[in-house]
């Protein structure tokens, strides 16, 4: 079992640090992970942080499960995604599916919530940040089944915010 780390933007590719993703009024699919057919893997923990330059209306947050995939999106890889093991960098590569309408991340508008479940919703104001664990033993699961599954970090902003997402799971594939 390893641990692994994703954001909702790419790494920083220069000596400056990538900024997060903006977000146009909406909702809007942040991060995407899919897990392969009979994949399986334990979501440990979550967060957005904004930059503060919004309106003070606060933005909802939701980390959701579904059978259908989000297109459009900035593709991941094996590259971006990082094991957070004793390894460190040279890790075990994450085993989910990578591509537009797979692993990856953006500000894509929903486009189905197909057997749609929430597992975490909040509304977080824009000058703020907002970090979940579950605890030990009560991490929602995402996958096991004959099909692929997806788990979406979504955003809804009534105000274009700066935000970055993250998700650290484990995973069973």
């Amino acid at each position: 079992m390893s641990l692994f780390i994703a954001f909702n933007s790419a790494l920083s590719a220069t000596t400056a640090i990538a900024a997060g993703t903006s977000y146009a009024t909406g909702a809007k699919v942040a991060l995407q992970l899919n897990v392969p057919d009979t994949g399986l893997i334990r979501l440990v923990e979550w967060g957005v942080s904004f930059d503060g330059s919004a309106a003070a209306t606060p933005a909802l947050l939701e980390v959701a499960t579904t059978d259908t995939a989000t297109t459009g999106l900035t593709t991941h890889s094996t590259t971006l995604i990082k094991s957070l093991n004793e390894e460190g960098l040279t890790g075990p590569l994450s085993r989910l599916t990578m591509g537009t309408s797979a692993t990856g991340y953006g500000a894509v508008a929903i486009t189905s919530n197909t057997t749609l479940r929430s597992l975490d919703r909040q509304y977080v104001a824009p000058t703020n940040q907002y970090v979940k664990m579950w605890p030990l033993g009560r991490e929602p699961v995402i996958g096991n089944g004959t099909t692929e599954s997806f788990c979406q970090f979504r955003i809804n902003t009534t105000a274009t915010v700066l935000a970055i997402v993250y998700a650290v799971w484990e995973e069973h594939i």
